[in-house]
């Protein structure tokens, strides 16, 4: 056990929501301006692409607050699934179909009802009936819903207590696995990897003392070591992180495995007072509160500003900050669709 003081629950709850926040605008501001605009050259520049898995692990240590203690029946887990999935899916049902009337008024498909099933399934999420970015975010939705849907039992699977090295190299070998058992099926393999992550966010939650720095040091300085030798003696291995990501491999597993340490051993620096105090800033806010409206509307937010400036030969420098304002303010009108509920039953 750490002999670090675990930081009080209230206090690790906020943690929670500063977190996902900061994430939800690293991803907005940082990866969608670097990448959808080419602010930065890669490969160099994939070595920013550790989002996902914190997302993920989130999602886990947020499962953890919500559901413990809860027993799991049919109708439980029926309820949970239609609270959760509300959740994520009407926010997205009215980005999409913002989306299926511009790409059916611009003209860009001719096929209204072709056009409107492709943006509603979430499998397909509007190929065939898209343009620019208006899409290009969207593959996060599948993953998320299935993980979602499968924490409740992910959950419940005993574990012994090992070390933390020795889970890292499990689920490095349940990521491989993955991948060699379907290496052709994206969303399995995609689904695979962000459940490890969830999963392990969870059992942060659920202990969160039980590893320290030293702990996740370790982890760092071995997959800093794995991705070396993958790179040596792996056949095709490449250090593009972008490559590696869609879908995620062993690669991009030890990388991840990285900066997840590197992340913790950060957060674990930080005092309640200025968890508290990043909770409260106004430029993090929106983020906090709307964060996956402002995620679901970028897609609209960075399609517009490149449709009306790119043809101006303005420079994509000028062209990301008018993107990011567009993509808060949609994102926060868009934003009560983020909060319907279904009422608990008392």
């Amino acid at each position: 056990m750490s002999s670090e003081p675990q930081p009080k629950q209230a206090a690790r709850v906020v943690g929670l929501d500063v977190a996902r926040g900061a994430l939800m605008a690293y991803i907005v501001i940082v990866i969608h301006g670097v990448f959808w605009l080419g602010l930065l050259p890669q490969p160099w520049s994939t070595v920013l692409l550790f989002e996902m898995p914190p997302i993920f692990a989130i999602t886990g240590a947020a499962f953890f607050y919500a559901e413990r203690g809860k027993a799991l029946t049919i109708g439980s887990y029926a309820m949970y699934i239609a609270r959760r999935f509300l959740r994520i899916l009407a926010p997205y049902f009215g980005y999409v179909l913002v989306a299926a009337g511009i790409v059916l008024a611009l003209n860009i498909s001719r096929d209204p009802g072709g056009a409107l099933w492709s943006w509603l399934n979430p499998n397909t999420r509007g190929t065939g009936h898209t343009t620019l970015m208006l899409s290009w975010h969207l593959w996060f939705v599948p993953p998320f819903l299935a993980v979602t849907a499968l924490l409740p039992f992910l959950t419940r699977i005993p574990v012994p207590r090992l070390p933390l090295w020795v889970w890292a190299f499990v689920g490095g070998a349940i990521a491989y696995a993955a991948a060699l058992l379907d290496p052709t099926h994206y969303d399995w393999q995609t689904i695979a990897f962000y459940a490890l992550w969830a999963v392990f966010g969870f059992g942060l939650a659920a202990a969160p003392g039980r590893y320290g720095v030293r702990s996740f040091a370790l982890i760092l300085v071995l997959s800093l070591a794995a991705m070396a030798a993958l790179y040596v003696w792996m056949p095709g291995a490449t250090l593009n992180m972008q490559t590696n990501k869609f879908p995620p491999n062993i690669m991009f597993y030890a990388f991840s495995c990285a900066w997840m340490a590197v992340l913790l051993i950060a957060g674990m620096s930080l005092s309640d007072a200025f968890v508290e105090k990043l909770a409260s800033s106004p430029l993090l806010k929106p983020f906090i509160s709307s964060g996956y409206s402002i995620y679901l509307w970028q897609g609209l937010g960075y399609s517009a500003a490149a449709y009306f400036l790119r043809p101006m030969e303005v420079s994509p420098w000028l062209i990301w900050p008018v993107a990011i304002a567009l993509t808060v303010v949609l994102g926060l009108i868009a934003s009560p669709l983020e909060r319907l509920r279904i009422p608990r039953k008392r």
